[in-house]
């Protein structure tokens, strides 16, 4: 009953976290007393200001009555409230994080007993404050075109809901980018190109707005399929902005924590989720095809997780071996879950055969539970297998030169490696055909074995499967090279003794001067 009440009153006070954030309350009053968010605002209302007033002086002026003047005034006011969020909130927010992780002061995040999960919240929630602040102020001008015609509430609602969460989710874009461990000048140069990328998802948004406010979204909304597209649609995107938030999460906590988990954890289930919902609409449309989509993702996903799981450190701290369960029911999926590199491959390994299993189990069914279509074919079967191949054997060679020949560089070099390698190799044959003065399209196109990116290009199918019993051999002999540091590492994964004494520094004599 005790331990009940415990977890209760934890669980509340981590709901209360929510409201009462301390970084929150921090960022909110900054933001109040900064001269650069009320310039801005005050700037933005000018603007709608004056954009709504000339639509009503030059209407004035025309003899016929506009059927489409709130359409028009609403498409304007959207250009503008998609401007100023977007250029100005992940901007702001971003610069907020980067100043507070300068070099020069490398532990101001660290000062305070909140964790980096709750720091990362409060950016997140701050940033999502000054949107509805922005929002908010921009309302009575929508409002104000429902009065006129072209336009519905329904419609002007879901706009800028959608509106809302499109900048939400750029906030924790730019709190991520800020996260990132480079330099000034580095995060400088992403900072601007951020700025003038903004235009590039500004455009499509204003525009998309606009066909949606014609085409009369509002009356869709009585439709069930509109519903479950705009659910799948949303649900997406709050996982992209989840794997963001756990991302930063990892990256501003200390070398010492369990990093790996919770990262591994959530990307494990939306992993999961988005299968379901991939075979959900499969079942519904009736189209095998569609299970490429989560193939590929998943794919593109794994491939970045590969190459931050060999930049994994093999010491664990005593913070995390204090974690490691005494069972080995669990002490196997904590290998796999926890920090390490060679956990971390394990991981990779299971969910790329366990996509490719459940795909190849769906194309299957092509032309008996499902209409007859277009199923896998043979080329995509060996791009995955031979690209997988390849890049695992590149992870393990990394791995295998750093811990022979660099040991005493950080465990990121492994993954530097690996990418360097798999460069070196890809631009090698180019440069050699270049002075051999036979470089075309069609060397290019030509077998290149060991190439990872020469698997695309390919048109023969005799050349993908050398592609793939290469990569494949490759692959096993990397892993007879490695399996003798990965089994050490099986070994070495337990928790420390339960009466381990404590360790005590050695401390010198004191010498008597008398």
């Amino acid at each position: 009953m005790t331990t009940a009440l415990l977890r209760l009153k934890s669980h509340l006070a981590g709901w209360r976290e929510w409201e009462l954030n301390p970084v929150v309350i921090k960022e909110l009053r900054q933001a109040v007393r900064s001269w650069t968010v009320t310039g801005v605002l005050l700037l933005f209302l000018t603007v709608l200001f004056i954009a709504s007033l000339g639509f009503l002086v030059s209407q004035s002026f025309e003899g016929d009555v506009n059927e489409q003047l709130g359409s028009t005034m609403f498409g304007t006011f959207v250009t503008i409230l998609a401007g100023a969020s977007i250029l100005f909130i992940p901007l702001y927010i971003g610069i907020r994080i980067t100043t507070e992780r300068q070099e020069s002061n490398p532990d101001l995040l660290y000062v305070s007993t909140l964790t980096p999960g709750q720091i990362i919240r409060g950016k997140f929630l701050c940033g999502a404050y000054i949107t509805v602040l922005f929002f908010s102020a921009c309302m009575p001008f929508m409002a104000f075109t429902n009065l006129l015609r072209g336009v519905d509430l329904p419609s002007v609602f879901f706009i800028l809901f959608a509106l809302f969460l499109v900048v939400c989710a750029l906030n924790q874009v730019a709190i991520f980018l800020a996260c990132l461990p480079l330099s000034r000048p580095f995060k400088i140069l992403i900072a601007l190109y951020g700025f003038f990328q903004s235009f590039w998802i500004i455009v499509p948004l204003v525009f998309g707005a606009i066909t949606m406010m014609h085409s009369g979204i509002g009356t869709m909304m009585a439709g069930r399929n509109f519903w479950i597209a705009t659910t799948t649609v949303v649900g997406i995107g709050l996982a992209v902005v989840g794997l963001l938030y756990f991302l930063s999460v990892a990256l501003i906590s200390p070398p010492s924590a369990n990093r790996a988990l919770p990262l591994r954890v959530y990307i494990t289930i939306i992993w999961l989720l988005g299968g379901l919902l991939n075979l959900g609409w499969v079942w519904r449309i009736k189209d095998v095809r569609l299970m490429f989509v989560w193939t590929y993702l998943t794919f593109a996903l794994m491939m970045f997780a590969l190459l931050v799981s060999v930049s994994n450190s093999d010491h664990l701290s005593r913070r995390v071996s204090r974690r490691i369960p005494r069972s080995w029911a669990g002490r196997i999926p904590a290998f796999i879950l926890f920090n390490g590199a060679a956990g971390g491959l394990v991981w990779v390994a299971l969910i790329l055969a366990l996509t490719y299993g459940v795909t190849r189990g769906v194309m299957a069914l092509d032309g008996t539970w499902f209409p007859k279509t277009a199923g896998l074919a043979a080329e995509d079967k060996h791009w995955f297998v031979a690209t997988t191949a390849y890049a695992f054997a590149y992870a393990l060679m990394g791995l295998f030169i750093h811990r022979w020949f660099l040991p005493a560089r950080p465990a990121k070099f492994a993954g530097l490696l690996a990418v360097l390698l798999m460069g070196v190799w890809a631009i090698a044959p180019s440069i050699v055909l270049f002075f051999l003065n036979r470089l075309s399209w069609k060397a290019v196109e030509d077998l290149q074995l060991g190439n990872i990116f020469n698997v695309f290009y390919l048109r023969d199918d005799e050349h993908r499967y050398y592609h793939t019993w290469f990569a494949l051999a490759w692959l096993v002999v990397m892993i007879l090279i490695n399996v003798k540091w990965f089994w050490t590492q099986v070994k070495n994964f337990r928790p420390p003794p339960l009466h381990e004494p404590p360790i005590i520094a050695d401390i010198p004599p004191v010498i008597s001067t008398k």
